[in-house]
């Protein structure tokens, strides 16, 4: 149910009570009809069998089969849509007379055993209705007529029985049931129609207001619903346009507060741009003033070295002539000071090595203990 569309969703609504209700009358109206057609074809056997039951009181009477089997064919060919064979019994239950003697009258005859009735009886066998009654004798022209030995009492002479067909009725009912189902149809049919009509005049214009506002959506916010809408989605039509021109004049807004911020951001990027090319003449400024230093640096230590290792050769060389050991001393001071110095000039040129960024690292064994000894000493 809730996969379905608001079309379907309509038309069902539409349809269902109508074809509940259209079958509920279809189905009263066709149980009604059968119950009353097979009232009429019991009134109409009753109204046949009980004048023909007073007709063969006569016949019965004086024994004239001829006359009771002209008026049984007769009345069984004006009946005959309904009437399959009409019987007339002795008072022995035995077969006097029949309308159709092709016919088995075996249903007909009431056995040996049943009493005899004074009113219509009624038998169902299937497709089949049996109406028996009894022919009784009320005159004094059968009491002559009779051995003599009866009294003036009421005499059963035979009974009348007539086999009615349920068909007829059942084919006039399938008829009824054929109209009832195409009313029904037709019924449903109109309904489809009036539904689909009411259908399109709502979903029409929702569907109409689902694009304008996907089309809102992905930011044509100039997009109205256009069109005569009636009923509550006028009330619709009105927010959905109201909601769009709050967007458009909120989108004109929202644009030119962006005109503005590029417009800022532009100025602050060609004040940045000033200021990045004012940075790259610092940098290359600085790096020149690093690269002449480290060319002074590399410079200076080397002029520095030449007369350090001048010194440091000619104490060494001096220590190799005959000295006391005061002056020994003082030359070993000299040379030791000298070389600190020398080492410290080769510091200066390896800090210069490592802001040029070709100093290169190397692990080597020392002697803690001595270079801390030496240290302390001088």
């Amino acid at each position: 149910m809730t996969k379905l569309s608001l079309r379907a969703r309509m038309i069902l609504l539409t349809l269902a009570p109508t074809l509940a209700l259209g079958l509920l009358m279809s189905s009263w109206f066709v149980i009604h009809r059968y119950s009353e057609l097979q009232r009429q074809l019991l009134f109409a056997g009753t109204n046949i069998i009980e004048p023909l039951a007073v007709s063969c009181e006569y016949g019965m009477i004086y024994y004239d089969k001829d006359a009771i089997r002209n008026l049984v064919s007769l009345l069984h060919r004006r009946h005959s849509s309904i009437v399959r064979a009409i019987s007339v019994f002795d008072n022995q239950k035995q077969l006097y007379v029949s309308s159709n003697n092709n016919q088995n009258t075996t249903l007909m005859m009431s056995g040996h055993a049943t009493p005899f009735t004074n009113d219509v009886a009624m038998i169902r066998r299937g497709n089949l209705t049996i109406l028996r009654t009894p022919i009784i004798s009320r005159g004094n022209d059968a009491d002559k007529a009779s051995t003599g030995n009866r009294s003036h009492r009421k005499n059963i002479l035979g009974y009348v029985a007539i086999e009615l067909d349920l068909r007829a009725i059942r084919l006039e009912l399938y008829q009824e049931i054929f109209i009832s189902a195409l009313l029904l149809i037709t019924s449903l049919g109109t309904a489809l129609l009036i539904a689909w009509r009411l259908s399109n005049d709502i979903t029409r214009p929702i569907r109409k207001m689902a694009l304008t506002v996907d089309r809102i959506g992905r930011g044509h916010s100039g997009s109205r619903v256009t069109g005569v809408i009636p009923g509550e989605l006028s009330l619709l039509q009105k927010g959905i346009n109201g909601m769009a021109a709050s967007l458009e004049e909120y989108h004109e807004e929202m644009q030119e507060s962006i005109n503005q911020a590029t417009s800022d951001l532009r100025e602050t990027l060609e004040q940045l741009e000033i200021r990045n090319i004012e940075l790259d003449l610092a940098n290359k400024r600085a790096q020149q003033v690093v690269r002449l230093k480290s060319e002074f640096l590399s410079t200076m230590s080397h002029e520095l070295r030449t007369p350090l290792n001048g010194v440091i050769g000619f104490s060494r060389q001096l220590l190799k002539t005959p000295l006391d050991e005061t002056q020994r001393d003082y030359l070993k001071t000299i040379e030791r000071s000298a070389s600190h110095l020398l080492a410290i000039i080769n510091d200066v040129l390896d800090f210069s090595k490592l802001e040029a960024g070709r100093l290169t690292l190397e692990s080597i064994p020392f002697a803690l203990r001595a270079t801390l000894d030496e240290t302390l000493r001088l």
